[in-house]
């Protein structure tokens, strides 16, 4: 399997960030817990060397202990970040000491570029700052597309389309962002990405498969699945790539536990 997705309006979004960024004098650039590293764009940082935040988001999702070891080392490299759960608002207001320690004080109001992946949680933490609902939001790729500047907190935020890089040299971090949602659903093997899931799980989470689905006499997880969940085909043959989907969604809506899949390298 090789997944690749860079459709043109990303490559639109691209340049217009790298115009945007002239105009700004901060980066809060959104990466998602369960993959804080695959789920930062190479790209953005060849784009500028303005001072960058790192807002890590869907911390209630992943596992804590990684999060954590994922702070120590972004503390390591001298990177200002702050851990949100943009469904309560918590980690805003370390969000902001976080922006204001990478600001030198200046007369206007600061401008901050919002920058991340499709479905990183972008426009929901644009909203979560101005206090309604402004800026478009979706549980899928592509949902921002146009500039949206907002007003918050005495700064200006500009919400930018989420964006990905022109081609996935590992194939790795390729179904990692498929599995957060980064990359439309529709242009990979979703059977292929749910075993990849399943043999981390195996590998990292044990207990998890079994006290979601139930004990498991063989291997075969994705036939297990559709027989307790009832998802056959005709003649009663198991649905492998409905189970698939639905291993998928419960792992992304937290259904399975609070689960990472990375860490990061020392």
């Amino acid at each position: 399997m090789d997944i690749q997705w860079y459709p043109g309006h990303m490559a639109k979004a691209k340049r217009e960030i790298g115009e945007y960024l002239k105009q700004v004098d901060l980066v809060v650039e959104l990466v998602d817990a369960r993959a804080p590293a695959d789920s930062r764009n190479p790209d953005l940082k060849s784009l500028h060397r303005k001072p960058t935040v790192v807002a890590v988001t869907k911390a209630d999702l992943a596992d804590p202990q990684a999060t954590n070891m994922w702070l120590a080392f972004w503390c390591e490299q001298n990177d200002a970040c702050a851990v949100l759960d943009l469904q309560t608002g918590t980690g805003l207001r370390e969000l902001f000491t976080a922006m204001h320690s990478r600001l030198s004080s200046r007369r206007r109001a600061a401008r901050a570029l919002v920058a991340g992946i499709p479905n990183v949680g972008k426009s929901t933490l644009i909203n979560r700052l101005a206090g309604a609902n402004r800026a478009k939001t979706g549980a899928k790729p592509g949902v921002t597309r146009g500039r949206q500047w907002i007003k918050a907190r005495g700064m200006q935020f500009l919400d930018t389309p989420g964006v990905l890089w022109p081609k996935f040299d590992d194939q790795e971090t390729a179904i990692r962002l498929a599995l957060i949602a980064a990359i439309r659903d529709d242009i990979y093997d979703q059977e292929e990405t749910a075993q990849w899931l399943l043999n981390h799980l195996q590998e990292h989470y044990p207990a998890v498969l079994s006290s979601r689905y139930g004990k498991n006499e063989d291997t075969h997880w994705l036939e297990t699945i559709a027989l307790r969940r009832g998802l056959l085909k005709s003649g009663g043959v198991p649905d492998t790539e409905r189970a698939a989907k639905a291993l998928v969604q419960d792992f992304r809506l937290g259904r399975l536990g609070r689960i990472s899949l990375q860490w990061p390298k020392r």
